[in-house]
């Protein structure tokens, strides 16, 4: 045992190292002290913004793809920090939308539904819904079902089966897009579609039909105002054009695998209201254009790979042209590998013309010829807009500038001045083995005074903007 002033010693030790160890713990606090303070008076630009802008902001964020997935908006907005989770939880604008969503895959499907669109307080939705299987229709009705009321676009990808059976909702109060998509072929000619009751979608103007055959379809026909068909028989297209009387826009995509009847079956179609055509496919499609009369047409797309140019693409097309020339004023050709300018002869109203692929050098080099107003003065005496993309020529040559400068002054009332001119060529080579970045061949100089004579150069790729 110790004797007690061995003892008292240790214990003025100790207090002692204690006193010492306080006086390193007050300095270390009056350090933190001093660096929470500095750090109180850095502010973040983006943390000093209103909430209003910040939420603002978020939605331009917005990916109109995938936005489940948690490394895009608006769920990677939710784990940056506590306050951006809170307001991107209660920005509405930012949970309207689901553009995709596999039932059957992606886990708890139907409750990431309706966790989503709960955040969307009321405004209108987008939904976009895969049903590949059966089973899986019921959870599909549900959904739908639920929030039929707030449904302002609706995608929904499924088979014949799920789509004849799909008869719970009755009314789509404010639905103005419908997007339909059968996965398998539909066989059974006993079996209407029926989504609606009667009136049960009063707002729905678009509608976009795949392997849904509109026949068997029971649909507000004549409220439509734009229409897309894809991988449709002829006879379903024309009978589609007939029912939708207010139609303003129709596009028709693709055919079916099976050979279609011949047109000489079909009766043709006068539509008085269509302002939007565009015909994008595969060889001989082009059919649908001699059973077409459309006195209102303004814009016209044609689209497609023709493996030859054959004479008897004059007989369908040639006719419809000069049966339009009055009225078209904006034709997108994306047809290769090449197109007769012969075509462009009778549209003398037209205003923008874009060639899209079209590979053809023999063909570039008439149109070139007939756009030189010393050459073909009356030759689209009303063009303004002028567009080369993707073909196959990223040079301005002295041809193309001759041509361009003799458009850049009107003459008279009936000629009208050429406002821009645009060679839009690929990033990359179309070569997958060998991909090299294109290189412009532009002489400058002479695109700077076209420029400066007010016309607008747009030189270079579709992700760029730039002008001489």
């Amino acid at each position: 045992m110790l004797v007690p002033h061995v003892l008292r010693q240790c214990l003025s030790d100790l207090d002692a190292n204690i006193s010492h160890h306080e006086s390193i713990l007050q300095q270390l606090k009056q350090q933190r002290s001093a660096i929470l303070s500095e750090l109180d008076l850095v502010a973040y630009p983006v943390l000093t913004l209103p909430p209003e802008i910040t939420a603002e902001i978020f939605k331009w964020c917005i990916d109109t793809g995938m936005r489940l997935l948690p490394s895009v908006a608006p769920l990677l907005l939710t784990r940056i920090c506590r306050d951006w989770r809170a307001l991107a939880f209660s920005t509405p604008a930012l949970w309207d939308t689901i553009s995709e969503i596999e039932f059957g895959v992606h886990p708890r499907a139907e409750a990431v539904v309706e966790t989503w669109f709960s955040r969307a307080g009321t405004r209108p939705l987008s939904l976009g819904i895969i049903c590949p299987q059966s089973l899986h229709s019921t959870c599909l009705e549900t959904v739908i079902l639920q929030h039929a009321s707030q449904l302002q676009s609706l995608d929904v990808m499924t088979n014949s089966e799920v789509l004849c059976d799909f008869t719970a909702v009755r009314s789509f109060p404010i639905l103005s897009d419908l997007m339909l998509y059968c996965l398998d072929d539909y066989d059974n000619d006993e079996r209407h579609i029926e989504l609606f009751g009667i009136g049960g979608a009063p707002a729905l103007r678009h509608l976009s039909l795949e392997g849904v055959l509109p026949s068997m379809m029971v649909m507000p026909w004549a409220q439509l105002t734009t229409m897309t068909l894809s991988l449709l028989p002829l006879r379903e297209c024309l009978n589609a054009l007939r029912w939708a009387t207010s139609l303003h826009e129709f596009r028709r995509q693709g055919r079916p695998e099976q050979g279609e009847q011949s047109t000489s079956e079909e009766s043709s179609v006068h539509h008085s209201t269509l302002i939007s055509l565009a015909i994008s496919t595969s060889d001989e499609d082009e059919d649908i254009l001699l059973l077409l009369t459309l006195p209102r047409l303004q814009r016209l797309e044609l689209g497609g790979r023709f493996g030859v140019y054959q004479t008897d693409l004059d007989i369908d097309i040639v006719p419809f042209l000069s049966r339009v020339s009055g009225t078209l004023r904006t034709f997108n050709v994306g047809m290769s590998p090449t197109v007769p300018v012969q075509w462009f002869h009778p549209l003398t109203q037209l205003t923008t013309l874009k060639l899209i692929r079209s590979m053809g050098l023999p063909f570039k080099t008439d149109l070139i010829r007939a756009l030189d107003r010393r050459i073909s003065p009356d030759f689209l005496p009303k063009l303004q807009s002028f567009v080369f993309s993707d073909c196959g020529s990223d040079q301005v040559d002295d041809e193309l500038l001759d041509a361009l400068v003799s458009r850049c002054d009107a003459p008279d009332a009936a000629h009208a001045k050429l406002e821009s001119f645009s060679l839009i060529w690929p990033t990359f080579d179309y070569n997958p083995d060998a991909p090299t970045a294109r290189l412009p061949l532009v002489n400058v100089l002479p695109l700077r005074a076209l420029a400066g004579r007010g016309m607008r150069i747009h030189i270079g790729t579709r992700d760029e903007n730039s002008f001489y």
